[in-house]
């Protein structure tokens, strides 16, 4: 399976790691192109046990790789998992800009792609963000 994790904090990273151990081919995206150099050399930028051996172990045997390049990897995958950073706003709520981002680009990739896409949020988000935030800003752009 062709798999894409945008995200490559704690959540991203281990899932992709995690995936592409099981033999699938992943693809994890950032905006931030040193944490995907960090990556691309085997590097983790993240501190989690035996996290950076999976990494290079994915790298190795060209199961993983880091991109910048979000919407042309999506076009080309089957899954896409979101797991970026839903921190708190000052007053308490959470802050799901990462989260439209992230779908606004899955809903660009999309215009592009024929056939169905599976689309996973894996971040920590408050009921009904799925139906009400993600699923539309996915349909309005694609």
């Amino acid at each position: 399976v062709k798999v894409t994790v945008i995200g490559t904090g704690y959540v991203g990273l281990v899932t992709g790691a995690t995936l592409a151990d099981l033999g699938n081919t992943v693809v994890c995206l950032d905006i931030l192109e040193e944490k995907i150099q960090m990556l691309n050399n085997g590097k983790s930028p993240i501190f989690e046990p035996g996290l950076e051996p999976l990494l290079q172990k994915g790298i190795k045997n060209k199961k993983l790789i880091g991109s910048t390049e979000i919407e042309q990897n999506i076009v080309k995958s089957d899954i896409t998992f979101i797991c970026v950073g839903t921190p708190s706003k000052k007053d308490g709520n959470i802050d799901l800009s990462y989260i439209k981002s992230a779908s606004s680009s899955i809903g660009r990739a999309l215009r592009d792609k024929d056939g169905k896409h599976t689309v996973v949020v894996k971040s920590t988000v408050v009921p009904l963000t799925t139906e009400e935030v993600v699923m539309p800003n996915i349909l309005k752009k694609s």
